[in-house]
């Protein structure tokens, strides 16, 4: 955690003028973000996030030192998921690494070893394993050897959608109860699992995405709660923190945007249980359900 607290403390050292804060780190190209860190996918958590931008210049998101960089189709360069990529470092600690470049022989031209924060690392690309021209953006924290979300790094997005919640339901291995439900629910152990996302604005269709934090309520104490800030390699499995260190099959279903929100003993009674979603601008969204329990 102490990697992670001096990530924090630099994101937010900053210039005042009057009220005005100047952030540290700069966005590497125009944030229109497709998905986000730690979010289901096909090959388990996000690790980083997903910008779309067309053949763009990608900055450093600060000033920094090139530790290693891939060129797809050289001859010294095997294939990557990743593409074209760099890695820079910055100070002690920090790592970023851009991903699905097209930069050509930009780096082997220039020579530069060093970065500023106004130096091209090449432009968006199509390169790896994607079907979409952008940039992948990861950001690692070397003491902690943890990736770190890189929202906690970056400047706020404007953003005023609020996250979406539907078709939670109650389950267990025989049976599963959609709510809100009219039904009396038996007693019991019961898991609670939703579909919880938030969409993008990056694209004009239906494109959802993760969220940064999710919690569950029963009668208003709070049962489950995960926030996405970073993610480690515990015993050869990944797990999200701060939170209870959950693994990916222990929040997310088989699509990636149904989570597992936990287990709850209900007991007879009319009961209220609540869902509370927000995304990294702080919009937030709750859904209430009420149903009795026998």
């Amino acid at each position: 955690m102490r990697g992670t607290k001096i990530f924090l403390i630099l994101s937010f050292l900053s210039i005042w003028g009057g009220t005005k804060i100047v952030w540290s780190y700069q966005w590497p190209t125009e944030p229109r973000i497709l998905s986000v860190f730690a979010q289901g996918g096909t090959e388990g958590f996000e690790r980083g996030i997903r910008i779309s931008a067309n053949n763009t210049e990608v900055k450093p998101i600060e000033e920094g030192e090139l530790i290693f960089f891939c060129s797809e189709g050289s001859v010294a360069s095997l294939p990557y998921p990743l593409g074209s990529f760099v890695v820079l470092q910055h100070g002690n600690t920090l790592r970023s690494i851009y991903a699905h470049l097209d930069f050509g022989n930009l780096i082997q031209k220039t020579g530069k070893t060093k970065f500023q924060k106004n130096d091209g690392l090449g432009k968006t690309g199509l390169t790896g394993s994607t079907s979409i021209i952008g940039l992948s953006l990861f950001t690692y924290d070397l003491e902690a050897k943890q990736f770190v979300n890189p929202l906690l790094l970056l400047p706020p997005v404007k953003d005023t959608s609020r996250p979406i919640i539907r078709n939670a339901q109650l389950e267990k291995k025989d049976r599963m109860i959609l709510l809100p439900t009219t039904e009396p629910v038996p007693k019991g152990i019961w898991e609670v699992t939703a579909e919880v996302f938030d969409l993008s604005a990056a694209v004009p269709t239906f494109w959802p995405m993760g969220i940064y934090k999710v919690s569950l309520y029963l009668n208003g104490q709070e049962r489950f709660m995960v926030t996405m800030d970073t993610l480690k390699e515990q015993g050869g499995v990944t797990r999200v923190f701060p939170s209870e260190g959950l693994a990916y099959d222990k929040l997310y279903s088989k699509d990636g945007f149904r989570m597992k929100l936990g287990t709850v003993n209900l007991n007879p009674g009319v009961l209220n249980l609540e869902i509370v979603a927000r995304d990294f601008s702080g919009n937030e969204r709750n859904q209430l359900y009420r149903f009795r329990v026998e």
